[in-house]
């Protein structure tokens, strides 16, 4: 898993929603997905971001591993 940009929300919740819009466009236009995360700092969210990646990861191993 890769954090390729973190950028500061617009505090506008319609300029939020035409950010993640664009966002989520450019991926889909590049065969890729995008994953909004909030958080207190750019390095907060690049962390909640690993963080939750790897436990997603334990747990498919773990379901894979243990029917």
């Amino acid at each position: 898993m890769d954090v390729w940009h973190v950028e500061e929300a617009p505090a506008d919740p319609d300029a939020r929603a035409d950010a993640h819009e664009q966002h989520a466009s450019d991926a889909e236009t590049a065969f890729s997905s995008i994953n909004v995360v909030y958080a207190t700092s750019p390095q907060a969210a690049a962390d909640q971001t690993r963080r939750e990646t790897r436990q997603t990861s334990e747990r498919i191993h773990h379901d894979l591993n243990h029917p």
